[in-house]
């Protein structure tokens, strides 16, 4: 299978783009005498399943189409290995293909993948497990929780499970513990760690996150008031979050984070999980990650 491209599309993606989008590839590779294997998900975790099983098989590149979860479960198969992650964003967020300027049109994604040109990014570890955009256990996890609920994923979904966050939440104690520095315990409105300046949707936290440079961006906000909260969603939209008096930036190598919760609500890029564990250790893998990226022009 050596020099096989293979693609793992979730259907349902960009409500049920996916599908089309199967087709759309298999011409295109046809067109340009390519010769590629693709599958289709079907059901959650099944990506992970699939990428394992391309793995036994050494090709040069496994293409996640789909949105940040889709990605997410083929990116972690991936990490420390020579084949490449290749990416068709075809979901609704999309934050880590934004910031690798990847094509949102399809055609031109695919000249992405066609041409095999390659770098490598970091990726962070949570508790063992990969992630590669961001991980929250503030507001974030809960408008990306009431986000999951909502039947149709838009852009306007996503600001009204936002405003139903901010009246739902309420602030999480954790002992933060920065490379290796321990800080004070405290209620936190906002606990974000970020490889990625893109969030989905043109949103950002960490607008001066980098996924090359060895750290990862840590966002601490402590309880705000009403009007506060507003105040920072704007700063949010506007990508200057760090103009906001209590909003708190550390580029870190590592973080720890305790509590006395036996269930956390957190997100992992874009997804929301549970974890049934009060204490929480975040690093970052340099260059872990090997991904195809549009060649510049010149």
């Amino acid at each position: 299978m050596k020099n096989k491209i293979v693609f793992i599309i979730n259907p349902i993606a960009g409500k049920g783009k996916g599908r089309a989008v199967a087709a759309e590839i298999q011409n295109f590779f046809a067109a340009e005498n390519v010769e590629i294997e693709l599958y289709l998900t079907e059901k959650e975790g099944h990506a992970t399943e699939l990428t394992t099983a391309a793995l036994a098989l050494h090709p040069d590149v496994i293409v996640a189409c789909g949105g940040d979860g889709t990605i997410n479960e083929i990116a972690r198969q991936l990490a420390g290995k020579e084949t490449a992650l290749g990416i068709i964003p075809i979901g609704s967020g999309n934050g880590l293909a934004a910031h690798l300027n990847i094509p949102k049109k399809t055609q031109d994604a695919m000249r992405t993948i066609l041409n095999l040109n390659s770098g490598k990014i970091d990726a962070g570890i949570m508790n063992g497990n990969y992630f590669f955009s961001n991980i929250g256990f503030g507001i974030d996890a809960e408008t990306i929780f009431h986000y999951s609920r909502k039947k149709k994923h838009s852009f306007f979904g996503y600001l009204s499970a936002g405003i139903k966050a901010v009246v739902c939440f309420q602030p999480k104690k954790f002992k933060v513990t920065v490379n290796g520095f321990e800080k004070s315990e405290n209620a936190y409105y906002f606990l974000f760690c970020s490889n990625s300046n893109e969030a989905g949707y043109g949103i950002s936290f960490s607008p001066h996150a980098k996924l090359n440079d060895g750290k990862l961006d840590l966002l601490t906000i402590k309880k705000l008031n009403f009007i506060k909260q507003l105040k920072f969603s704007l700063c949010v939209l506007n990508k200057s979050v760090e103009k906001l008096r209590e909003a708190e930036i550390t580029r870190v190598q590592s973080v720890k984070l305790q509590s006395g919760y036996t269930r956390i609500l957190a997100q992992i890029d874009g997804e929301t999980v549970f974890l049934n564990q009060g204490d929480i250790e975040i690093s970052v893998a340099p260059n872990a990650l090997k991904v195809l990226i549009p060649k510049l022009d010149g």
